[in-house]
C-alpha cells in the first residue's frame, strides 16, 4: 500500500485531499499545507511542494519551526505554578494557561512575540532568527506573556497563509489540528488572525487515521481516498472570526512583520558575539 511522510499523511486524516480546503496543524512545529491538483511553487523557496499521498496530487506546505514548542518553552521554564496546580487538579497545565491568556486583551496591550526559537523556516528561510518580546512594559504581566506566544505562533503561521494565498492556491476552508488545534483560544485567534473560519473534524490522530486510510485503499476497503476521507472525516465545529478582534490583530501583524527585517542584521551580530 502506498504511504505518505508525516504531514501528507497527516493531511489524508484531516482530509485534505482537495484544492481549497487546507489545515493549519499547530504541534512542536506549525504547518499550514494545501493540496494541489497541479505543481505550484514558490519562486522564493519559503515553502515546499512535494508529491500528495493521492497519486496525481501535490500539497505545499509552510512550516514555522517553534509553534508549540514556543508555549512548551513557556511551560517548562515559566510555568511551574500551573504545573503544581495542574497536578494537583488532575487536568493539562495548558488547559490553565489558556485560562490565563484569555484574562488578556487581544493584541496584549501591544506585547508581540516572535516565535524564532528554532531558527526560522518560512517565511524566512534564516537559521540566525532568535526569539522577541517586543513592546514589553510594566503593565504587561503573566497573561499577556502567555497570550502573546499563542498570538505569535498564530502570526507565524499566517505568513505561511500569505505565501500560500500568493501562490494563487484556493483557500476556501482552514482545518485546525496537533495538539494546538485542541486550544479553543488558540483556534480563535487563527480564525482572527487569518480572518478566516476555522473548522475541527472528527479526526483526533490525523498521521495515524490518514497512515490507516491509505492502507485501506491498498488493501481493497476503500474504492479510494476520497471515498476513504468521505467516510472517516466529518467537520464537527467551526469557530467564525471575531469582528471586531479582526482590525485589532491586523494592526499588530503588520508591526509584527516589519520586526524580522528590522533585526535580521542584529541576529547575525549575536550569533558571532555568543560564540566567541
Amino acid at each position: 500500500a502506498g504511504g505518505g511522510g508525516d504531514q501528507a499523511a497527516g493531511a489524508v486524516g484531516n482530509g485534505i485531499i482537495q484544492p481549497g480546503v487546507i489545515s493549519s496543524t499547530i504541534g512542536t512545529s506549525g504547518v499550514v499545507f494545501a493540496s494541489m491538483d497541479q505543481v505550484r511553487m514558490d519562486p522564493k523557496g519559503r515553502t515546499q511542494t512535494f508529491c500528495h499521498a493521492i497519486p496525481d496530487t501535490w500539497h505545499v506546505m509552510g512550516v514555522t519551526q517553534a509553534a508549540g514548542l514556543s508555549l512548551q518553552w513557556m511551560r517548562t521554564h515559566f510555568g511551574g505554578m500551573e504545573r503544581e496546580l495542574a497536578d494537583f487538579m488532575g487536568v493539562d497545565p495548558y488547559i490553565l494557561m489558556d485560562k490565563e491568556a484569555e484574562r488578556a486583551n487581544p493584541g496584549c496591550d501591544g506585547l508581540i512575540y516572535l516565535p524564532y526559537l528554532m531558527g526560522e523556516r518560512a517565511p524566512h528561510l534564516d537559521p540566525y532568527a532568535r526569539g522577541v518580546f517586543f513592546g514589553l512594559t510594566a503593565r504587561h504581566g503573566r497573561c499577556e506573556m502567555i497570550r502573546s506566544v499563542m498570538e505569535g505562533v498564530a502570526y507565524s503561521l499566517r505568513d505561511c497563509l500569505e505565501i500560500i494565498r500568493d501562490m494563487q492556491v484556493p483557500i476556501r476552508e482552514v482545518r485546525a489540528s496537533g495538539g494546538g488545534g485542541k486550544s479553543p483560544l488558540w483556534r480563535q485567534m487563527q480564525a482572527d488572525v487569518f480572518q478566516t473560519p476555522i473548522a475541527i473534524t472528527n479526526s483526533k490522530e490525523g498521521p495515524a487515521l490518514g497512515a490507516a486510510l491509505l492502507a485501506g485503499v491498498g488493501a481493497g476497503v476503500y474504492r479510494d481516498v476520497n471515498e476513504a476521507c468521505e467516510k472517516a472525516i466529518q467537520v464537527v465545529k467551526v469557530q467564525n472570526p471575531i469582528e471586531e478582534n479582526i482590525p485589532v490583530y491586523e494592526k499588530y501583524y503588520e508591526v509584527y512583520t516589519d520586526l524580522y527585517p528590522a533585526l535580521k542584521g542584529s541576529y547575525r551580530k549575536l550569533l558571532d558575539i555568543s560564540s566567541q
